[in-house]
């Protein structure tokens, strides 16, 4: 059973009677309105692992930089291959 069920019932039920009438406020419970999902800062981006481009492995090791240019190696396959980074400005 709910918990809060039973007491929106009786809730209105003592407002109605008056009985609490200047002892206490009555409960005011909050309008359930959809919300709006939280809006991301500009320079959030979504990680996307890297993959071996031969094998698919995600094994993959960094050994130089470039910028923007970074070279990879694969540690399965050893295929030696370059990606470019994305810039979000």
């Amino acid at each position: 059973m709910l918990a809060g069920a039973g007491t929106d019932v009786m809730d209105k039920w003592i407002n109605k009677k008056g009985w609490l009438d200047g002892y206490v406020d009555p409960i005011k419970r909050k309008e359930e309105t959809p919300q709006e999902p939280p809006r991301g800062r500009g320079n959030v981006t979504v990680h996307v692992p890297l993959k071996c481009p031969g094998c698919r492995s995600r094994k993959v090791r960094c050994y130089g930089a470039d910028r923007p240019v970074l070279y990879y190696k694969c540690m399965d396959c050893m295929l030696k291959f370059k990606v470019i980074e994305k810039e979000d400005y």
